[in-house]
């Protein structure tokens, strides 16, 4: 990640972080954990725009407007219990947490990982290889019922899924290289 780029972001979210929180809050009356959730799904979008795309050229604007849009979307959402949003009362007794930049930034590369190991494993593995380490690691089936499963040997099943997962576990590596 470019450092400068980072420091860009973190002026931005010092700069801009309580008025944009403010305006989530007057858009989700009542729903400070949904504010905050807007919030942090804002700077998240800023965060992607600024990679994909470079620093808009009005920042706080950018912001507002995407605020302004996922609280549209959200009403669409909940359009049939639109009076809940309105009429929730505001507990002020909730403690919020005040997420630095670095939190988000952190939090962002986290969920970019991911996408590139999903994405290794979903082009990196055939459709059998993605099978049995979906049996095995994730729905946690005795390697004995794979096989039956897979209809192979036993020992056969057992050296396919430890295979499997070396392929996997290299693909991971290289990513984490990149």
């Amino acid at each position: 990640m470019n450092s400068s780029m980072q420091e860009i972001y973190t002026q931005l979210w010092n700069e801009h972080v309580q008025s944009i929180r403010n305006f989530c809050y007057s858009k989700l009356k009542g729903r400070p954990e949904d504010a905050e959730d807007m919030l942090q799904d804002a700077f998240g979008l800023l965060w992607r725009k600024m990679i994909n795309e470079g620093l808009p050229p009005n920042p706080k604007a950018w912001l507002l407007s995407t605020v302004n849009n996922l609280a549209r979307t959200e009403y669409r959402h909940t359009a049939k219990s639109k009076e809940k949003l309105s009429s929730a009362p505001f507990d002020e007794t909730v403690v919020h947490t005040n997420y630095s930049a670095e939190d988000v930034v952190q939090t962002l590369e986290m969920e970019e990982h991911n996408a590139k190991l999903w994405k290794a494993f979903d082009e990196g593995l055939t459709k059998d290889e993605k099978q049995i380490i979906i049996y095995d690691t994730v729905q946690e089936i005795p390697q004995a019922e794979i096989a039956k499963i897979i209809n192979k040997n036993p020992n056969t099943t057992r050296v396919n899924i430890h295979r499997a997962k070396q392929k996997l576990e290299h693909i991971k590596q290289k990513i984490e290289k990149s």
